[in-house]
Protein backbone atom coordinates (compact mmCIF):
# COMPACT_ATOMS: atom_id res chain seq x y z
CA UNK A 1 0.00 0.00 0.00
CA UNK A 2 2.81 2.39 0.90
CA UNK A 3 4.60 1.60 -2.35
CA UNK A 4 1.46 2.47 -4.32
CA UNK A 5 1.26 5.82 -2.57
CA UNK A 6 4.90 6.53 -3.45
CA UNK A 7 4.17 5.67 -7.09
CA UNK A 8 1.17 8.03 -7.04
CA UNK A 9 3.41 10.77 -5.65
CA UNK A 10 5.97 10.31 -8.43
CA UNK A 11 3.23 10.26 -11.09
CA UNK A 12 1.88 13.55 -9.75
CA UNK A 13 5.36 15.10 -9.76
CA UNK A 14 5.81 13.88 -13.36
CA UNK A 15 2.50 15.45 -14.37
CA UNK A 16 3.56 18.80 -12.92
CA UNK A 17 6.91 18.58 -14.72
CA UNK A 18 5.17 17.82 -18.05
CA UNK A 19 3.01 20.90 -17.60
CA UNK A 20 6.00 23.05 -16.63
CA UNK A 21 8.38 21.85 -19.38
CA UNK A 22 7.32 24.41 -22.05
CA UNK A 23 7.69 27.21 -19.52
CA UNK A 24 11.16 25.95 -18.59
CA UNK A 25 12.17 25.97 -22.28
CA UNK A 26 10.99 29.56 -22.73
CA UNK A 27 12.68 30.62 -19.48
CA UNK A 28 15.95 28.96 -20.51
CA UNK A 29 15.94 30.67 -23.92
CA UNK A 30 15.10 34.05 -22.36
CA UNK A 31 18.05 33.81 -19.97
CA UNK A 32 20.49 33.09 -22.77
CA UNK A 33 20.36 29.30 -22.78
CA UNK A 34 19.80 26.94 -25.68
CA UNK A 35 16.31 25.79 -24.71
CA UNK A 36 17.55 22.40 -23.51
CA UNK A 37 19.12 21.59 -26.86
CA UNK A 38 16.45 23.07 -29.13
CA UNK A 39 18.49 26.04 -30.31
CA UNK A 40 22.23 26.65 -29.92
CA UNK A 41 22.34 30.33 -30.87
CA UNK A 42 19.27 32.57 -31.15
CA UNK A 43 20.72 34.63 -34.00
CA UNK A 44 21.43 31.64 -36.24
CA UNK A 45 18.73 29.33 -34.87
CA UNK A 46 16.87 27.24 -37.41
CA UNK A 47 14.11 25.27 -35.70
CA UNK A 48 12.19 22.93 -38.02
CA UNK A 49 8.47 23.60 -38.43
CA UNK A 50 7.66 20.17 -36.99
CA UNK A 51 9.61 20.63 -33.75
CA UNK A 52 6.79 22.37 -31.84
CA UNK A 53 4.04 19.91 -32.79
CA UNK A 54 6.39 16.98 -32.12
CA UNK A 55 7.09 18.20 -28.59
CA UNK A 56 3.38 18.93 -28.09
CA UNK A 57 2.32 15.42 -29.16
CA UNK A 58 5.02 13.87 -26.97
CA UNK A 59 3.98 15.88 -23.90
CA UNK A 60 0.24 15.33 -24.40
CA UNK A 61 0.65 11.58 -24.93
CA UNK A 62 2.88 11.34 -21.86
CA UNK A 63 0.34 13.34 -19.86
CA UNK A 64 -2.56 11.05 -20.80
CA UNK A 65 -0.52 7.89 -20.17
CA UNK A 66 0.37 9.16 -16.69
CA UNK A 67 -3.25 10.12 -15.99
CA UNK A 68 -4.34 6.61 -17.07
CA UNK A 69 -1.75 5.02 -14.77
CA UNK A 70 -2.84 7.29 -11.93
CA UNK A 71 -6.48 6.21 -12.44
CA UNK A 72 -5.56 2.52 -12.45
CA UNK A 73 -3.44 2.83 -9.31
CA UNK A 74 -6.11 4.83 -7.47
CA UNK A 75 -8.74 2.20 -8.36
CA UNK A 76 -6.37 -0.49 -7.07
CA UNK A 77 -5.83 1.43 -3.83
CA UNK A 78 -9.61 1.81 -3.38
CA UNK A 79 -10.12 -1.90 -4.07
CA UNK A 80 -7.46 -2.87 -1.52
CA UNK A 81 -8.90 -0.50 1.08
CA UNK A 82 -12.40 -1.94 0.69
CA UNK A 83 -11.15 -5.49 0.98
CA UNK A 84 -9.17 -4.78 4.16
CA UNK A 85 -12.12 -3.20 5.89
CA UNK A 86 -13.68 -5.09 8.82
CA UNK A 87 -17.20 -4.01 7.84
Amino acid sequence: MFLLRIIVFFILISLVMILAYPLLIVFDISTGGNGFGICENLLTCSIPITEGPRILVFLISGFFILVFLLRVIMKLINYLNNEQSIL
